[in-house]
């Protein structure tokens, strides 16, 4: 069983990944389709939702996704990412559009249920390291002090206590 469900998830990853295998255009496409997607279907009213998604699924959504892109992505890799993206996922991105409301559509849709995102890596580590300053990090240390355990450097070279050697 648990080699099935191995095997299964391969494949599915190997499903997902792009013919050119870019995956980080890939999650971008999906990531800026959920959050089209999002935008439309809360403005569109309620009666007129399936026709709304069914409508921007149909390929309008990539149109749209081109005519506004300004990031660095070239307008062909987001057109073919983002047809291969709804051609694959159409029948899954159509369920869960019509039966969940328009909250958080890029998890669900990027990670749950195309795995466009899986593994990508969207942020450096330099971009994020510059968050916190000394007095947060500080202030973060005070607050769950009972959290805090204070461990021991390792120092190079010899034994500081003679004693403990194994």
């Amino acid at each position: 069983m648990k080699i099935l469900t191995f095997t299964l998830f391969m494949c599915n990853l190997l499903l997902v990944q792009l013919k050119d295998g870019n995956r980080y255009t890939y999650c971008e496409t999906c990531l800026k389709a959920a959050q089209g997607l999002e935008r439309a279907i809360k403005e569109a009213p309620a009666a007129s939702r399936k026709a709304v998604v069914e409508k921007l699924l149909s390929g309008e959504l990539c149109e749209k996704l081109v005519s506004h892109n300004h990031d660095q992505i070239s307008k062909d890799k987001l057109a073919s990412s983002c047809a291969f993206l709804l051609e694959a996922n159409y029948k899954e991105f159509h369920a869960a559009l019509l039966d969940k409301e328009p909250e958080n559509l890029n998890v669900l849709l990027c990670y749950e249920q195309s795995n466009a995102c899986v593994g990508v890596k969207l942020q450096t580590f330099e971009d994020s390291k510059g968050t916190f300053t000394a007095a947060d990090i500080d202030a973060l240390l005070h607050e769950n002090k009972e959290k805090v355990r204070i461990a021991r450097p390792v120092h190079p070279g010899p034994s500081v206590h003679p004693g403990d050697e194994l």
